[in-house]
């Protein structure tokens, strides 16, 4: 799907309401994925054994192309704003570093970042732990991203994270009147993502357009990931 054609998005009953009424609790969410994860666990031994090798390389590429949906950004492209998806400091750090590469060719120079409370790693320059969000600024500085332009957003924590940055990030979108946008997220989440925000900008007349960093990551994750995927797909979105 071209995410620059919102309009071909799913429509919501409610857009202001993530949830599907008739969808079950998140405890039976949580249910399926504790089921889901012994299975992942149990299945992850087997293919870290040497005779699943060419086995699990065709299911890795099999997954893959079901998870990964990148965008192509037009030559010339100007966008209002980059947004990095939350994540681990290992995943961040390589999102920071893809969003920097877009900021130094010129194509944005306004940078957002989920506002994320608690701290961190310790400081011996201040003498005390960073908070995560001075991490998180500290290291797009290192990638030559001036302060003023890098922008945190503050929002409620939800059960379903990709969907919650969704919904704010769309209604930030409306209110300063952004007509583009890049999101950065993992490879493999970007599928979820473009879903997401689509559901949310559906008939916003918003292009978007969604990138990956350089992360990889295990079978067992991308197992998990389509698992959630579908979920999203199916009982969240609809």
């Amino acid at each position: 799907m071209n995410s620059t054609n919102p309009m071909n998005a799913m429509n919501p009953t409610n857009p202001s309401n993530p949830m599907n009424p008739n969808s079950p609790n998140p405890l039976f969410f949580l249910s399926i994925f504790v089921l889901l994860f012994a299975v992942v666990i149990s299945l992850s031994l087997w293919l870290k054994s040497e005779s699943s090798s060419t086995f699990k390389a065709k299911i890795e590429d099999s997954i893959q192309k079901e998870l990964i949906s990148m965008d192509q950004i037009p030559s010339q492209t100007k966008v209002d704003a980059i947004y990095v998806l939350g994540g681990s400091q290992k995943s961040l750090a390589l999102k920071f570093n893809t969003a920097a590469r877009l900021y130094h060719d010129g194509i944005c120079n306004k940078i957002l970042i989920l506002d994320s409370p608690g701290i961190t790693e310790y400081s011996r320059k201040l003498g005390r732990n960073l908070t995560n969000n001075e991490w998180a600024i500290k290291k797009l500085q290192q990638f030559g991203i001036p302060r003023e332009n890098i922008e945190p957003i503050s929002m409620e924590s939800g059960f379903f994270g990709t969907l919650t940055e969704a919904k704010h990030i769309s209604q930030l979108v409306d209110k300063k009147d952004y007509k583009n946008l890049i999101l950065i997220t993992a490879p493999y989440h970007t599928k979820r993502v473009k879903t997401c925000f689509e559901n949310f900008l559906n008939g916003h007349n918003v292009a978007f357009y969604v990138q990956g960093s350089e992360e990889r990551v295990t079978l067992s994750i991308l197992i998990v990931e389509l698992i959630k995927l579908k979920i999203y797909k199916y009982f969240l979105i609809s």
